[in-house]
């Protein structure tokens, strides 16, 4: 009886932490980062705005495409709710994790920048 106790324990927590996305919010999401001051030092540079695609695709994996460079990582989710998936993104030798919140009535995803990089608004093409 212990025995199959804690097998259901412990599949139960695997199953819990292995959340997946639908399919109807996976695929390519596109928007634009706004321009930005970046301070170095005592310098101040002027980014200019850049257009951004991230691709969601099935078992946790995602693309990232500024200009013409394309990156490679991973996406968890954190938790789901009514309105929004809370999903935190690894990049490829990133040391820290990105934050995205896809809202579910929109199919719109909103990327926490890192700063001094500002949020961007993306939506499902």
């Amino acid at each position: 009886m212990r025995f199959w106790l804690l097998f259901l324990v412990v599949v139960f927590s695997f199953n819990g932490n292995s959340q997946e996305i639908k399919k109807k919010y996976l695929g390519i999401y596109s928007g634009e980062i706004p321009s930005y001051a970046l301070e170095i030092g005592l310098e101040v540079f002027q980014v200019e705005s850049t257009p951004i695609q991230l691709e969601l695709k099935p078992a946790g994996i995602f693309i990232e495409r500024l200009n013409s460079i394309e990156k490679t990582g991973t996406y968890k989710v954190l938790r789901e709710d009514k309105t929004g998936i809370y999903l935190e993104g690894q990049f490829d030798g990133q040391f820290i994790p990105e934050s995205f919140i896809l809202y579910k009535a929109e199919k719109r995803l909103e990327r926490k920048g890192i700063y001094p990089q500002p949020e961007v608004f993306l939506k499902k093409i």
